[in-house]
């Protein structure tokens, strides 16, 4: 079975067929057709595991079997058989997310969420990052620094409020933002580093020391409709590990410190956390501001 590569077997695994329908159908490539005996021979494998997998590959359509005594059996051609896995995958991959999302939408909430989740990885905290932006259905705020710049990419959101603070001195960097992210409701600003480390006036003589300990491209402080959060520190770490919590009082904070930057980096900038609708002209027996 020498013409049957480890490496073919694993990556027919990985789309789904068992190591004996992997094997099975890279014989039938290598003979063009067969008989059952040929197989079962040439793979020193049992008589019924052979059957089995040609049924099992008949079903998907990766075999064809020809009516003659004894059976013979063809492949259909490498790239149809490739064609025909992924599409089945995406079929059960579309009935599994309406499925899911069925269930996302009757997720049972509790009054109290105390859990703290760590998510590792760069690989996960982009997907989180996305998830939480493509579900958000009342606000966003955000602010990032450059390592989490690509999680960013190609998202678009429902006409929410949206605060995002990033912090970068890529050139044209807010212009960008803003055309992906259009509309009133969005309030984006970019800001450098260099500002970002300013010490603010009320800052305590340990803030010099701990600069020597921060990373501006690490920080990440996501939260969503003031129900979930995402939290980078901005220190130095060998692994990305990311803080993901429900806990309304964790949420809060963060919010409320959120707002605190907001107002310390914009300046002349919103006060308010996220943009309010436009009020409308006083009319004749309406005075200014009341």
């Amino acid at each position: 079975m020498e013409s049957v590569s480890p490496d073919l077997v694993k990556a027919l695994n990985e789309l789904g067929l068992s190591t004996t329908e992997a094997v099975v159908y890279a014989a039938l490539v290598l003979y063009d057709n067969a008989e059952a005996k040929d197989l079962i021979e040439y793979l020193s494998l049992s008589k019924p595991s052979v059957y089995e997998a040609l049924d099992r590959l008949s079903d998907i359509g990766l075999a064809v079997k020809r009516v003659s005594k004894p059976a013979r059996y063809s492949p259909v051609s490498p790239h149809l058989a490739i064609d025909l896995i992924l599409g089945s995958h995406r079929k059960a991959a579309d009935r599994a997310l309406a499925e899911l999302e069925k269930l996302e939408h009757l997720k049972v909430g509790t009054e109290k969420e105390e859990a703290l989740w760590t998510i590792y990885g760069d690989k996960s905290t982009e997907y989180k990052i996305r998830d939480l932006f493509r579900k958000a259905k009342k606000e966003i705020g955000c602010m990032i620094g450059e390592r989490y710049l690509p999680c960013l990419e190609d998202i678009h959101i429902k006409d929410i409020p949206l605060q995002l603070l990033v912090i970068s001195e890529k050139p044209g960097l807010e212009q960008k933002l803003k055309e992906q992210f259009p509309g009133k409701k969005a309030s984006i600003r970019v800001i450098s580093p260099a500002a970002f480390s300013t010490p603010p006036p009320f800052a305590p003589p340990e803030f010099k020391e701990m600069q020597k300990l921060m990373t501006v491209e690490n920080i990440l402080e996501l939260i969503v409709d003031n129900e979930e959060m995402l939290l980078v520190p901005p220190f130095i770490t060998n692994t990305i590990s990311v803080l993901n919590t429900r806990n309304k009082g964790a949420v809060l904070q963060i919010k409320m410190m959120n707002q605190m930057n907001w107002k310390r980096f914009i300046k002349g900038g919103e006060g308010d956390a996220f943009p309010s609708s436009p009020q409308p002209a006083p009319g004749k027996n309406q005075k200014p501001g009341s």
